[in-house]
């Protein structure tokens, strides 16, 4: 086995991707789901994704090229966005501290979580595609691209994700349905 081999299949790498896989399918059939469901399985899988994203194996890439092929469109990460925003209603959105803009800000920033797993799906699922396409130079370049967008993008945003997720599990009052400000006078 080369040592190109050695990190496309090392038991790190194939553990990452069963995880990612999980983890992409399991928004992909978020539309089927109730909130409370889907909360407690993302404060399952984000942990479990973010330890293995970790221990990804650094090397230097094969390919001279600096990007590699993207599978995710627009209009199917706005899809999802959509889907995961009508099912968390009207907690998607959470204060947000750790954003460069809020240095500069007197005000807090608002982010949304669907909007933050939609971001993380994405560079996960081009991960993905590109490791279904076999090609040891490719799935190589792939697992360096993505441990290093992880560090750079998409591991805080899981991070400061599961925090607001953690609050909707934890804190939320039994009725969290309602707008906030609005009362359900239902018995």
């Amino acid at each position: 086995m080369t040592d190109n081999e050695s990190i496309v299949f090392s038991r790190n790498t194939v553990e990452f991707v069963t995880v990612a896989a999980e983890y992409c399918a399991y928004l992909e059939r978020s539309g089927e789901l109730d909130r409370k469901e889907f909360v407690s399985t993302m404060l399952k899988l984000l942990p479990l994704l973010y330890i293995k994203a970790q221990m990804l194996p650094e090397d230097e890439p094969i390919n001279d090229s600096d990007t590699l092929e993207d599978f995710v469109t627009e209009e199917s990460y706005e899809v999802l966005r959509i889907t995961l925003a009508e099912l968390l209603g009207n907690r998607d959105a959470y204060l947000d501290v750790f954003v460069e803009e809020m240095q500069y800000s007197d005000t807090p920033i608002t982010k949304n979580i669907s909007e933050d797993l939609s971001d993380i799906y994405q560079d996960i699922k081009n991960f993905i595609c590109l490791f279904k396409l076999g090609i040891n130079e490719t799935m190589h370049d792939a697992i360096l691209q993505c441990r290093e967008h992880f560090g750079r993008y998409w591991g805080q945003t899981l991070v400061n994700t599961l925090r607001a997720l953690h609050e909707i599990e934890y804190n939320s009052p039994e009725d969290d349905d309602s707008e906030p400000g609005h009362h359900n006078d239902e018995i």
